[in-house]
């Protein structure tokens, strides 16, 4: 009997971890399609490039661009030593053609502006070049 209960255990488990429950849509702002969650970011010499998102992961990078100009981004500080512990903190941004810039207060290291490049944004990536 004890086998059968942990066999069924083991069962529902398995079915309950590969069900996913996120039935929502991805929603994307076509009058603006900067506007959303950009996670995974994969650095190269031409520059990073996000993959759109619902939502940011727990335990990862990402930035996120809101409407009324807030912004967040989900990010384990300024240390980097392990263990790592995101939060998110919370900014502005403006654009002005091209150009992102980006006002975070991340805690300790301060308010610190960032100003990227938009080199190619569509409804699943966006890629940028950090500017001076």
């Amino acid at each position: 009997m004890k086998t059968l209960f942990k066999a069924f255990l083991f069962l529902f488990i398995m079915v309950n971890i590969g069900c996913n429950n996120d039935n929502e849509s991805l929603v994307i702002d076509e009058s603006d399609m900067l506007i959303g969650y950009w996670i995974n970011p994969v650095y190269s010499d031409s520059g990073t490039t996000f993959e759109r998102a619902k939502r940011f992961k727990n335990d990862a990078y990402g930035v996120a661009f809101l409407t009324e100009n807030i912004s967040l981004e989900r990010s384990s500080g300024w240390c980097g030593t392990p263990p790592l512990i995101f939060a998110d903190f919370q900014g502005t941004w403006k654009r002005n053609d091209s150009i992102i810039t980006i006002t975070i207060d991340n805690g300790m290291a301060g308010q610190m502006d960032n100003h990227w490049e938009i080199k190619t944004l569509n409804e699943k990536r966006l890629t940028v070049e950090r500017l001076p």
